[in-house]
């Protein structure tokens, strides 16, 4: 199962890399179809933060991938009313990194993806002479859940991407 999902990682990454830029949610928010009867919305947002990585990340709802978070962007998925566990793909962990919520038919979560590279462990490549080298550091991701009006605020200028 792994393979298949490192496959699908991939996948999903090629497929964003290729992507156009989209336009500012502000300016499509009034054209994006209200909830399906019998559905619940949940948005998936990220900040460009300049210190932050920029690197895309699978997003996934109980486990399933469900888009690619890129920074300045958002996108929604419509999913059936339920419990979702909403994770992102991170290569280290972090205490209560992911977020659980319980939705009813009609009703919109909001997931602000953050990255903290400050948490990762980074580590200086060399030479091995201690003059240091190129530093890589591992990406960490946390899903934090977000008021409807603060969450609509931060949205306004990001990108936003259909489908």
């Amino acid at each position: 199962m792994r393979p298949l999902k490192t496959a699908l990682f991939v996948f999903l990454l090629a497929v964003a890399g290729c992507a156009p830029g989209g336009p500012p949610y502000a300016s499509v928010a009034a054209t994006i179809p209200p909830v399906p009867p019998g559905m619940a919305r949940i948005y998936f947002y990220r900040w460009l933060e300049i210190y932050e990585t920029t690197a895309p990340s699978v997003a996934y709802l109980n486990g399933q991938p469900v888009g690619v978070t890129e920074t300045g962007a958002v996108f929604y998925r419509d999913v059936p009313p339920g419990q979702y566990t909403i994770a992102v793909q991170s290569e280290e962990p972090y205490p209560n990194q992911f977020k659980t919520v319980v939705l009813q038919p009609g009703q919109v979560a909001y997931a602000r993806i953050e990255s903290l590279r400050s948490w990762s462990s980074c580590a200086s490549g060399g030479d091995g002479d201690g003059g240091g080298g190129a530093t890589s550091c591992r990406d960490t991701f946390v899903v934090q859940l977000i008021d409807p009006r603060v969450a609509q605020r931060e949205m306004g200028e990001l990108r936003f991407i259909r489908g």
